[in-house]
């Protein structure tokens, strides 16, 4: 049984809503019942937010949305909203369903859209088009939509804003740019998905009365949120000790040494019991003094690793960091890789080192972190062609190849070699700096080590990652990343659901 406030952060794609919606008409509520649901929900937050001399323009389309938009408008007059124009897309007769009972029950002439002029001062309720929108808006509409977008009103989108793909978040021709987007049941991914997450403004949710706990739906997709993964994070007990909190290796490049050292004090940060840094003979001077936090081991070659490995203690391994390329550098990933035992993080340069031959050589559970950059090599290395629907590309890869990923970016993709996906919102530009990967590497493999879930694992490290950027804000540099850790954690400690 999957916990309530995690279903509250479930992420479903048009098809789940339309078969959730199929289910419950059949099974529970009437679909006529559901529209009215939806069109009170926005009459509500109107009447909350705006006073009722305020000029309401609402914009239907032929389908359920426009629907919408026709009970809200026949609730808006109803209570005092005098100053409603409603514009139907199409001709009243061309309706059908329950969009065609609410255009009926609305009692008020329907405008065309010819006749649609806007203002800034209106208020614009967006109810054209849902999340499965698959053809590009053309013609008139774009130009409304354009001149909407020029002169700024507040507009308030149903659904999503017109023209955002539900699924994928792209934009179909053109799109209205909303402040707010009153969805139903669950967000979609293109709620969360770059572009279209930046023209939805704020997102809010309203139970219209589609319970996935009755319809026994489990999804796999969600908002990455501390709801999710709380309850799993490991926080020390009283007869912790450092040889119960996980132990670490991190191999280390000779030349880049500042990427491995902060990810080493970000595992140790993270609350990881035991560090080791497998270093080049070469730089291990420079290890051994600016890392108090760590046992130091030179590893230059096979032999040196498979010393190190035979200490069942270490649990995870972070690679990559760092690193550089070399066939001598494969040589090590190939050898960790082979040990059935170890989970493996393979980070950065890690990535760059023949991931096809990586991957055929694979014995144990394998995370990787890249970058979208990154990530494209490792497409071709496999042969899997790129998409512009970053959603479907990593669903593909995650089937193709069985490990687990975190693609990197301004909405960070957590996915689990079983499935799972998680998007992540909680994030900071101010991330965008060097060395700011190495540190989130550190913190993945610190939280494996102690004993949480892979999937979980990636899932608050990625989101107290992206809490530590949204707090410190600019000015922001990589080293600044460990320190704040404890800060978050505090704050996470004591952290109780919305």
């Amino acid at each position: 049984m999957i916990k309530k406030n995690i279903l509250n952060n479930a992420v479903l794609s048009c098809q789940n809503h339309r078969d959730l919606d199929k289910k419950t008409i059949k099974q529970f509520i009437p679909g006529y019942k559901l529209m009215e649901n939806a069109g009170e929900e926005i009459f509500k937050i109107i009447n909350k937010k705006f006073k009722k001399q305020k000029k309401i323009k609402i914009l239907c389309g032929p389908g359920n949305n426009g629907g919408d938009g026709f009970i809200a408008a026949k609730l808006l007059k109803e209570n005092g909203f005098q100053n409603v124009d409603l514009f139907c897309l199409v001709a009243k007769n061309k309706l059908k369903g329950d969009a065609k009972i609410a255009a009926d029950n609305f009692n008020n002439n329907l405008k065309n859209f010819n006749e649609f002029k806007i203002s800034s001062n209106d208020l614009i309720i967006d109810g054209i088009f849902g999340s499965g929108l698959k053809r590009n808006i053309s013609g008139n509409l774009k130009k409304i939509i354009e001149k909407i977008n020029m002169k700024k009103p507040y507009c308030i989108s149903i659904d999503t804003p017109s023209g955002i793909n539900g699924d994928t978040g792209t934009i179909q021709g053109v799109a209205l740019k909303s402040n707010d987007t009153i969805t139903f049941t669950t967000k979609k991914p293109g709620h969360l998905l770059s572009p279209g997450s930046e023209y939805c403004g704020n997102v809010i949710v309203k139970d219209i009365g589609i319970n996935l706990e009755k319809l026994l739906f489990k999804p796999n997709i969600f908002e990455n949120h501390p709801d999710n993964w709380k309850s799993k994070f490991p926080w020390p007990g009283h007869k912790s000790h450092k040889y119960t909190r996980g132990f670490s290796l991190i191999i280390c490049g000779e030349k880049m040494t500042g990427a491995s050292r902060l990810a080493a004090r970000a595992a140790a940060r993270i609350g990881c019991g035991l560090l080791c840094l497998g270093v080049p003979k070469k730089s291990f001077n420079i290890y051994s003094t600016e890392n108090p936090i760590a046992l130091i081991e030179i590893v230059d070659d096979e032999k040196d690793l498979a010393g190190l490995l035979k200490d069942k203690r270490i649990n995870t391994i972070l690679i990559g960091p760092g690193l550089g390329i070399s066939e001598k550098k494969l040589k090590l990933i190939l050898k960790i890789i082979k040990k059935k035992k170890k989970i493996v993080v393979l980070d950065a340069d890690a990535l760059k080192n023949n991931f096809k031959k990586i991957l055929s050589k694979n014995k144990t559970k394998i995370v990787i972190t890249p970058h979208e950059g990154e990530f494209l090599k490792v497409l071709k290395d496999l042969n899997i062609k790129n998409k512009k629907n970053k959603l479907s590309i990593v669903i593909e890869f995650i089937k193709k190849t069985k490990i687990n990923l975190i693609l990197k970016g301004n909405k960070t993709l957590i996915c689990s070699q079983d499935g799972q996906i998680s998007i992540n919102t909680n994030t900071s530009p101010f991330l965008a700096t060097g060395g700011s990967g190495d540190v989130l590497a550190g913190m993945i493999t610190g939280l494996i080590s102690q004993g949480m879930d892979i999937f979980n694992a990636c899932c608050a490290s990625v989101w107290i990652h992206g809490e530590i950027g949204r707090i410190k804000g600019p000015g922001l540099i990589a080293e600044d990343l460990p320190e704040m850790i404890p800060k978050v954690l505090k704050k996470l400690k004591n952290y109780r659901p919305d």
